[in-house]
């Protein structure tokens, strides 16, 4: 301050100034009266695609909450295995579970056809998790990757945002409305048009690793440096070239030997990026990457001839590496 201000008088009322403005609690009060929630669907019979077997629910998503809980009600169909018997603490209240399940469930905030199997704890108490028919908590969400941004009122997964809400919106009285609001705001063809965007869009030249490191919110100051320090150690492979990773096949694992693939409905790319798409390809088939295959009719396919990393994808392992 003394560095900026200068004694001079018009200046430190200018600071006063600016500074109440920035501590003025209106944002904050605003953000108070919000909630991580949203509504999805559940799938109430093993297999089915009906649409009368997939109940909607109201949805909590309860960082301070250790393990995702379900309403015993909508599970009652499906089969569940006994558990030792567990007391939960969460925002909507505190639960006991004896048994455990799993379900199949969407989230069309996010994405209407990507379909997520977990293993629930399954509550049975009298209050019914409250107002809620699901509380995710933090294990589905540390692996799927859902992220709670208090700052700016938002929940992120994989590239989409949506905004948190007033708890208002899951009463009977307004929770019609907003599921509709819910369907028309989700658009797959948009959405994915975004992301095609962002791919194309892509500048493959040499990462400035400074930035890179400080572009890492979720670590604090001096481990952005220790991870600095590893990316210099490696600096030729992010020169914005591709190269080979000479090593021997790799075997992956499912967790879930039995798990299910999942399906959805393919959607066209919009005329507005056929040709970004297009100039996008023909640089990864120059590159190597892909390369290009006519077969009946003249339909033009790509096939893969190289896994292709990025700096960014190697950053979020990096920093699930640290946070583990």
């Amino acid at each position: 301050v003394h560095s900026s201000i200068h004694n001079n008088s018009d200046n430190v009322m200018d600071c006063f100034a600016s500074t109440a403005q920035l501590l003025r609690p209106k944002k904050k009060a605003k953000l108070e009266h919000l909630s991580s929630i949203t509504i999805g669907y559940l799938a109430t019979r093993d297999g089915s695609c009906k649409p009368k077997h997939w109940k909607r629910m109201k949805i909590l998503f309860d960082s301070g909450c250790a393990a995702t809980l379900v309403n015993h009600e909508l599970v009652k169909d499906l089969k569940q295995t006994r558990d030792k018997k567990t007391k939960w603490r969460t925002k909507a209240g505190k639960f006991t579970t004896t048994n455990k399940c799993n379900i199949t469930f969407n989230l069309p905030a996010f994405y209407e056809h990507r379909e997520i199997t977990w293993n629930c704890y399954v509550d049975n108490t009298n209050n019914n998790l409250s107002q809620y028919d699901l509380i995710i908590g933090r294990d589905l969400m540390h692996e799927i990757g859902i992220n709670i941004l208090f700052k700016d009122a938002v929940l992120e997964w994989d590239g989409a945002t949506i905004p948190m809400q007033s708890i208002d919106k899951l009463d009977k009285t307004y929770i019609d409305e907003f599921e509709q609001e819910v369907m028309l705001t989700q658009d797959p063809v948009t959405t994915e048009a975004e992301r095609i965007q962002r791919i194309v869009e892509a500048k493959y030249s040499k990462a400035n690793l400074s930035e890179v490191a400080k572009s890492c919110k979720t670590i604090s100051e001096p481990e952005q440096q220790e991870l600095l320090a590893s990316l210099k150690k490696f600096e030729h492979l992010f020169d914005g070239t591709l190269g080979t990773w000479n090593t021997d096949p790799v075997d992956l694992e499912l967790k879930d030997p039995n798990c299910k693939p999942c399906h959805a409905k393919p959607y066209p790319v919009p005329h507005a990026h056929e040709q970004l798409l297009k100039e996008e390809m023909d640089r990864l088939c120059n590159y190597g990457v892909v390369r290009k295959k006519t077969v009946q009719n003249g339909l033009l396919l790509y096939s893969q001839c190289l896994s292709l990393i990025t700096l960014l994808d190697l950053l979020e392992i990096l920093e699930l590496l640290i946070l583990i």
